[in-house]
C-alpha cells in the first residue's frame, strides 16, 4: 500500500477521535443551552431561510459521490489510475444506501466525508445527481449534430459561474441578476425590513444581485463598516470627518442624492445588524470545533465554519431585523484542482463535512430544523479521468441539499453511467447534466415559498424540462 494511504488511513482513524473531543471536550455542546434560549425568545414560526454554499473552483463531482458497483467502481479505478491518491481504494470509502435504489448500483462518499455521511445516514442530506448549466434537455447526438442551444462557454470558470448563479437567460458573463436576489425580489414584501434579506458572507455575489432587493455583506466581525466613516481619511476626528459632512447636505445632483441614499442606508442596516446578532462563543452561538487537516494533521480552524457561524447568529437575530424569509451566501474556494489534488480536495471536503454537520446542529438546537436548508453549487464538475496530479473542468457534478425539511438518505436525479465515451460523456468523463439547475433552483424556490407562476418567472428555462420540472427532495 502506498504512502499516502497510510497516511489516510491514520488520519480518518485520528480523525474519528478528534471529532468526538470536539463534541464532548469543548464548549461547544454547553454553549448550545443559549442557543435553546435564544430560540425559545424569538418570535416567527414562519421563518425560512436558503444557504447557499459556493464551492468555488469546479469542485470534482466524481471523486465526491462515487458508484461503488464492480463495473462502476472499475471504471472509475481505471481513469483515476494516472494520478496518485485519486483513485480510492474501496475500503476506504465512506458506503450509503439509498432509500429509493438506483438499478443495480451502490455507492459511497468520498473518505473525508463523514459529517455528510452522518447527515446522510440521518436523513438530513440528500444528493441530487449529475447537475448542471442547460437551457434545454440534452443528449451528445443533439451535441454532435448542433441542434440543441448550449449555455455560452462551457468549462469556463468566470461564464459558468455567472450561468450556474443567475441563470435567467444565456447571457453568461453579462448576466446582471442572481437567481437568489430574482427569488428575494419575489419574496421581499414578506420581510418587514427587507434590507436584511440577501445577506453575504463572501462579498458582493451575482447570486444575491436582484431587481429591487440588495445584499449586505457580514463576516464574522460582525457587519462591514464603511471604511471612509468607520475610520475617517487623513487622521481626521470623526467630529470634523468630511464624509460625513458630505452625507449630511442637501444634494441637488441625482447621482450625489442615489450615493447618499446609498450610504445611510447601510449605515442603518450596519448599526442594526451589529445590535441583533448574539455573539460568537460564550453566551452567544456557539464556536465551530475544529477540524483535523488532512495536509498537517493537525486541528485547525475552519473558514467555512466560521461564515456559517455568522450566518447563525443573524439567523438568531431574525426577530430584532423582523424578516421571515432569509436568502444567504457563503463560499468556500480553492476547488480548481488541476494539480495536487488528492490532499487539497481532501482537505476541502473536510471542511465541508465538518461546517454542514456543525451548522446542521446549531439550526436543531435554535429549533429551526425544518426552516433552514442549506445546499451546495459551483462552477461545473470536474473530468473523470484525471491529469498527472489532478483534472480538468468539466460540466455536470453532484450536490448535497442539508435541513430537516429535505426528504434525504436518497438520491434526486440519475447517476451517470462511469467510463470514458459514454452516452453522456463529451470527453474525458465530461458529463453531460441530466438535471438542470432550474430544476435544482426551482424545487427549493418553491420551498421557500414562490409560487408555480413565480417560479417560471425567475427560471425561464424551467418550462424546458417537462410540465412538472421540481425533483421532489423538499418536503
Amino acid at each position: 500500500m502506498c504512502k499516502f494511504h497510510q497516511t489516510r488511513r491514520q488520519f480518518l482513524r485520528s480523525a474519528s477521535l478528534a471529532s468526538m473531543a470536539g463534541l464532548y471536550a469543548s464548549p461547544f455542546m454547553l454553549e448550545l443551552n443559549s442557543l435553546a434560549a435564544m430560540a425559545q425568545a424569538s418570535s416567527g414560526s414562519d421563518y425560512r431561510a436558503l444557504v447557499c454554499v459556493y464551492l468555488a473552483g469546479g469542485n470534482d463531482g466524481h471523486g465526491t459521490v462515487i458508484a461503488t458497483d464492480p463495473a462502476s467502481f472499475a471504471a472509475f479505478t481505471q481513469a483515476r489510475s494516472g494520478a496518485p491518491g485519486l483513485a480510492y481504494p474501496q475500503s476506504e470509502l465512506l458506503p450509503i444506501t439509498l432509500k429509493t435504489p438506483q438499478s443495480g448500483r451502490t455507492f459511497a462518499l468520498n473518505p473525508y466525508l463523514t459529517g455528510v455521511q452522518n447527515l446522510f445516514n440521518a436523513g438530513r442530506a440528500a444528493i441530487i445527481a449529475n447537475t448542471g448549466t442547460l437551457i434545454a434537455p440534452t443528449t451528445k447526438a443533439q451535441i454532435n449534430a448542433s441542434s440543441v442551444p448550449l449555455p455560452d462557454s462551457l468549462f469556463s470558470h468566470f461564464d459558468q459561474t455567472a450561468a450556474w448563479q443567475a441563470i435567467a437567460s444565456n447571457l453568461g458573463s453579462g448576466e446582471r441578476v442572481g437567481w437568489g436576489g430574482a427569488v428575494a425580489d419575489a419574496i421581499e414584501a414578506m420581510n418587514m425590513n427587507s434590507m436584511f434579506t440577501c445577506i453575504s458572507t463572501a462579498g458582493n455575489a451575482l447570486f444575491l444581485a436582484g431587481q429591487t432587493s440588495f445584499q449586505l455583506n457580514c463576516t464574522p466581525a460582525g457587519p462591514i463598516p464603511i471604511y471612509g466613516l468607520a475610520q475617517p481619511p487623513f487622521g481626521a476626528p470623526a467630529s470634523t470627518n468630511p464624509l460625513s459632512a458630505i452625507l449630511g447636505n442637501e444634494e441637488s445632483n441625482l447621482f450625489a442624492k442615489e450615493y447618499e441614499v446609498v450610504v445611510n442606508r447601510s449605515i442603518q442596516a450596519q448599526k442594526i445588524l451589529a445590535g441583533a446578532m448574539p455573539p460568537a462563543g460564550e453566551g452567544g452561538v456557539a464556536n465551530p470545533p475544529q477540524y483535523l487537516d488532512p495536509m498537517t494533521n493537525k486541528l485547525a480552524d475552519s473558514p467555512l465554519a466560521a461564515s456559517l457561524q455568522t450566518v447563525a447568529r443573524i439567523i438568531a437575530g431574525r426577530a430584532s431585523l423582523g424578516v421571515t424569509r432569509q436568502i444567504f451566501y457563503v463560499q468556500l474556494g480553492s476547488f480548481d484542482t488541476h494539480d495536487g489534488q488528492a490532499m487539497q480536495h481532501a482537505q476541502l471536503l473536510t471542511q465541508l463535512g465538518s461546517a454542514f454537520e456543525y451548522f446542521d446542529g446549531l439550526m436543531v438546537q435554535m429549533g429551526l430544523s425544518s426552516q433552514v436548508t442549506t445546499f451546495t453549487i459551483s462552477d461545473f464538475g470536474r473530468t473523470l479521468t484525471s491529469n498527472s496530479d489532478g483534472t480538468d473542468h468539466g460540466w455536470g457534478s453532484h450536490h448535497f441539499v442539508v435541513g430537516g425539511a429535505v426528504q434525504g438518505q436518497d438520491m434526486y436525479g440519475q447517476y451517470p453511467v462511469i467510463g470514458t465515451d459514454q452516452v453522456n460523456d463529451v470527453g474525458q468523463g465530461r458529463l453531460i447534466p441530466t438535471t438542470a439547475v432550474e430544476q435544482y433552483a426551482g424545487t427549493l424556490a418553491r420551498w421557500f415559498g414562490l409560487s408555480d407562476s413565480q417560479i417560471r418567472e425567475v427560471f425561464p428555462n424551467f418550462g424546458n424540462f417537462g410540465s412538472s420540472p421540481y425533483l421532489g427532495f423538499m418536503g
